[in-house]
């Protein structure tokens, strides 16, 4: 049971951060065409940022049920300084002040919001490079590169997704379909580079086709499919529903609007995915957890 909420509560803090990253990222790229909606969206971070502050904080508190194997665990001062003497703990850390500089930013000027956005994107995605199978792999001075971009490029995506829908019902359409344009411009080479980054991530950790059989690899494939699906709804709005909303298409813009829903709970489920893998099993795992 201590197990099942640790990584609820993981995957909660990886949807709520690259929520908040995500946001942040696309108010600093886009906030030149974004009119009187940067309040919002800054709140939108600020919330997400909290949530994924509570959420890390609760699965850090939890750890040390873990490594007891029992709920008890947590009140353990000796499991505690454990937990946060090893690269887990620092990995919490960081990540928890990343997450407050996202916060932050949200109720500070322009120069000074943009500056602590900014490192707090750069943290919360950092703090993924201190733990894992990349940071423990004799090969990690090129896969900490493809992970950090991966990472970025998820920001990008994800967080751009909660922006794109509140566009679409708070502009003109001519604005929201001119934003649109503009995220599909620079979309369509991040969403290339994550293709090239994942399949970089798999060769450097996975050693045969075998592991496809193993948990880690089922869950590797179950990731597949959801962001080919993923890829197949960005195509549709790129192609279709985008330039749609441009011109004024009423039924093309509720058509945007749920495919927006729909990638936001497939990003969602890839993460919730990684949770798991990143918790109970590794590349050259078997069994159960």
């Amino acid at each position: 049971m201590v197990d099942v909420l640790s990584v609820l509560l993981r995957a909660c803090s990886f949807v709520a951060l690259f929520q908040a990253a995500g946001i942040a990222l696309f108010a600093i790229l886009f906030g030149r065409l974004l009119a009187g909606q940067l309040p919002r969206l800054r709140r939108l971070s600020r919330v997400a940022a909290l949530a994924g502050i509570a959420a890390t904080a609760g699965h850090c508190l939890l750890e040390p049920a873990r490594m007891a194997g029992e709920l008890a665990g947590v009140m353990d001062p000796a499991l505690e300084r454990l937990l946060w003497s090893s690269p887990a703990g620092a990995a919490c850390a960081v990540r928890i002040v990343g997450l407050a500089l996202i916060a932050v930013s949200a109720a500070r000027g322009a120069l000074l919001g943009r500056c602590a956005a900014v490192a707090g994107i750069g943290l919360a995605l950092l703090s993924f490079l201190l733990t894992g199978h990349t940071a423990t792999s004799p090969h990690r001075w090129a896969l900490a590169p493809l992970l950090g971009f991966h990472l970025l490029a998820v920001a990008f995506w994800f967080g751009a997704l909660a922006p794109l829908y509140v566009l679409t019902r708070s502009e003109p359409p001519q604005v929201a379909g001119q934003i649109i344009a503009s995220f599909s411009a620079v979309a369509s080479w991040v969403v290339a580079g994550l293709l090239l980054a994942a399949a970089g991530l798999a060769v450097g950790l996975i050693a045969g086709l075998a592991v496809l059989a193993q948990p880690y690899g089922e869950l590797l494939l179950t990731k597949m499919g959801l962001f080919l699906a993923l890829l197949a709804l960005a195509c549709l709005n790129k192609w279709r529903f985008g330039p749609a909303v441009g011109r004024g298409d009423a039924r093309a813009t509720a058509a945007l609007r749920r495919s927006i829903v729909a990638e936001q709970v497939l990003i969602s489920c890839v993460l919730a995915v990684t949770a798991v893998m990143t918790s109970w099993f590794s590349p050259g795992m078997a069994g159960s957890p």
